[in-house]
């Protein structure tokens, strides 16, 4: 079996630009040549044609094929399993930004949220959800000898549980940014109210609130709890909440 590139383009379904890059990176170079000298495709070149082609359907790179398939550097059994971790990886990465995309989905079908006020927070939202795994990963090892705690930060995984404190966090987003705008009794009133309400929910909050004052915890892992938020909204939320479980504590 002898074909021109041409030919062996359309048995194998490439293109001949394709071969030709792959010939140009001694990926897959024919060593036979035809009586016009031109260079010719065997059943030789078709078997390793479908091997670069496997490789490439299990992610690796052309280099990487090329590396494997020159020095055999990992055996075939060895090499699936090395695909199945980073496939397995990928899935859990995929598999975290779905539900980043889902929870905000949810608020956006709330009744009563304003889509348009929940565009200028969308971003801050979406980055709250984005760091929250590897927050609470980190919230557990630093309260590993603490179980009361350790039971109310794990109740963090639960979906239905996530989707009341979403929900709350936003409300008390909103809340806030009208208490700015209006400064007035009522809405600092309501701020109030809200934050009551995730306190009842997660009353571990007061302990995590905690974390900000904490020196070294903070110049361990400040890179994770670096949200975004605007300067005045900021400074606004810590405030309140410090407030609030100030004099919670002095009523205790």
């Amino acid at each position: 079996m002898e074909m021109t590139i041409g030919q062996f383009a359309k048995v194998v379904g490439s293109t001949v630009r394709t071969l030709r890059y792959y010939d140009k990176m001694e990926l897959l170079t024919p060593k036979k040549v035809n009586k016009n000298g031109r260079k010719v495709y065997t059943r030789l070149d078709w078997e390793l044609f479908q091997q670069i082609m496997i490789l490439k359907h299990f992610g690796l790179s052309l280099n990487e094929i090329k590396e494997q398939m020159t020095n055999q550097k990992l055996k075939n059994r060895e090499l699936l399993q090395v695909q199945k971790q980073l496939i397995e990886q990928k899935q859990v990465e995929l598999n975290d930004k779905l539900e980043v995309i889902t929870r905000m989905e949810r608020l956006y079908n709330i009744e009563g949220i304003s889509e348009e006020e929940l565009n200028e927070f969308a971003f801050i939202m979406l980055d709250l959800f984005r760091r929250e795994k590897s927050q609470i990963q980190i919230w557990e090892e630093h309260f590993a000898d603490d179980k009361e705690i350790l039971k109310e930060i794990k109740t963090l995984h639960d979906p239905k549980y996530q989707e009341k404190m979403d929900r709350e966090t936003w409300y008390l987003i909103q809340a806030i940014r009208n208490a700015i705008h209006n400064n007035d009794s009522t809405s600092r009133k309501k701020v109030q109210e809200v934050l009551n309400k995730m306190d009842n929910l997660f009353p571990a909050s007061r302990k995590l609130l905690k974390l900000v004052e904490d020196d070294l915890f903070l110049a361990k892992y400040n890179h994770e709890f670096t949200t975004y938020f605007p300067e005045n909204i900021a400074s606004y939320i810590y405030k309140e909440l410090k407030a609030y479980y100030d004099e919670n504590d002095n009523i205790e």
